[in-house]
């Protein structure tokens, strides 16, 4: 079991009214409590989450106890994406004390960056003040006397010096809209395909592009997504939602300032329509489709598109591949590195089917009957000579089979073979010696009923025992 920990940063009102407070979601993710303290009072008031938004790094919360809103407090105001040069404040309580800190900056580019690790880029306003751990969630003003925000901090380069992010009014002001439409945020929309520079003289030549053109080449199109059904591969997308398209990908954004073209489409809400103008074969196409959110083949976020899922047969441990996973097998900053090759490939690949998943043997606890096997992170594609979608599937497969012996096909050809009826008799017994209840997750032991336990102890209920 480990430790509870807890955690620090800073938030601010947005709207009295509603008893509102904006934070970051990386503030308050995984809580099991939180508690809000104003200014200047020691007193710490029971809060609530009321819609947390991971991929844009975003929360709100309230305090239901109407004492905390007594006493007259101030509505803080957005403003738009400030110029560069502008001057900017990051008001916040990080490390180092409990009264409130101010650090001054300014505006030092406009760029699309991850608020998360490996999720979508979302427009990010780069600033030179310093940005702590525990400013997170606080408001960067724009203007302080005047309560108008710019945006919320919420990272800085840890390899940098005075490189910090905060996220801008167009990201806060979808979140709000989602919450107040849906009463959570449902996500950000994916264009639906994947694309490439075409600076390159002979690939425009070769695409039929005019010299005044310029654009987009669609390599890849998303099989789920609704653009399959509207646009090619090998079509260049030349404008989007009206919008000129340059050949680096990017669209201007100001004046001297441009940003990659997904910006218009992260603005957009999930079901909302996307025109595009793409050049197909020397002709010139006027197409529209409906923009859903990804869903990829390797899920990206934690309580977002994946939960912690396992099978267990035979000492064999099997998971459905993802982000998370990678992080807690191979370090958080570190399984780009060190994760196997052929697993990272997986990484970037779109889902043929609505529930498929990459089924992966991820190690194999030592027992007498898996002797011989050292296999670790490899992707599982069949099970007695069926190909597997899920790890659902998997587990089904198994509680359902009656040949002699199970046959797990791994990836390259290999496999692993072993005896079913000896399988499910020591399958109890490794779970026990290694401490482990079930020998399947929750979600699969909804799915199933077959379910393996540990070995237990006879033991003798008495009345009134629970």
């Amino acid at each position: 079991m480990r430790p509870q920990r807890s955690s620090s940063g800073s938030a601010f009102i947005v709207d009295t009214k509603r008893r509102h407070i904006m934070t970051n979601a990386h503030v308050v993710s995984n809580e099991t409590t939180v508690h809000v303290r104003r200014p200047g009072n020691p007193k710490k008031w029971r809060a609530k989450v009321l819609c947390e938004g991971k991929i844009a790094d975003l929360a709100l919360v309230t305090v239901e106890d109407d004492q905390f809103w007594t006493d007259e407090l101030l509505d803080l105001q957005f403003v738009d994406v400030p110029e560069l040069q502008d001057s900017i404040l990051v008001a916040g309580y990080p490390l180092g004390g409990d009264s409130l800190s101010i650090t001054k900056g300014i505006v030092s580019r406009v760029v699309m960056t991850r608020y998360a690790h490996a999720s979508k880029k979302l427009l990010g306003i780069q600033i030179d003040a310093a940005i702590n751990p525990g400013n997170s969630g606080g408001p960067a003003f724009a203007d302080l006397q005047q309560a108008k925000v710019a945006g919320v901090a919420f990272s800085k380069l840890a390899n940098a010096d005075n490189v910090g992010y905060i996220i801008p009014y167009q990201i806060i002001k979808h979140f709000l809209q989602e919450y107040e439409l849906h009463g959570i945020f449902r996500g950000c929309c994916s264009v639906g395909f994947r694309w490439q520079d075409m600076e390159n003289t002979h690939l425009r030549e070769h695409l039929q592009v005019a010299a005044q053109q310029s654009g987009s080449l669609i390599y890849r199109i998303d099989p789920l997504a609704p653009a399959h059904e509207v646009l090619k591969e090998n079509d260049v997308v030349m404008q989007i939602d009206g919008v000129p398209i340059a050949d680096d990908g990017t669209v201007e954004f100001r004046n001297e300032e441009r940003v990659e073209f997904s910006h218009i489409v992260r603005a957009k809400h999930i079901g909302e329509s996307l025109v595009v103008k793409v050049l197909r074969d020397g002709a010139l196409l006027a197409l529209e489709y409906q923009l859903k959110q990804r869903r990829p083949l390797v899920p990206i976020l934690h309580g977002v598109d994946c939960v912690p899922s396992y099978f267990i047969v035979g000492g064999l441990v099997f998971v459905p591949l993802s982000i998370p996973f990678l992080e807690h097998a191979y370090g958080g900053l570190n399984w780009r590195k060190l994760a196997p090759v052929p697993i990272l490939a997986l990484v970037t690949e779109y889902c043929e089917l609505p529930d498929e998943q990459v089924v992966v043997l991820f190690q194999i606890l030592a027992a007498e009957i898996n002797f011989g096997y050292k296999f670790q992170t490899v992707k599982c594609e069949l099970f007695n000579g069926r190909e597997l979608h899920n790890l659902k599937q998997l587990a089904e497969a198994v509680d359902a089979c009656t040949d002699k012996f199970m046959r797990f096909g791994l990836e390259g050809g290999k496999s692993v073979i072993l005896d079913r009826v000896q399988a499910n008799t020591d399958t109890p017994i490794i779970l026990k010696q290694h401490a482990i209840t079930f020998d399947r997750s929750a979600d699969l032991q909804r799915a199933t009923n077959n379910n393996h336990v540990a070995e237990q102890p006879d033991t003798q209920m008495t009345e009134g025992t629970i």
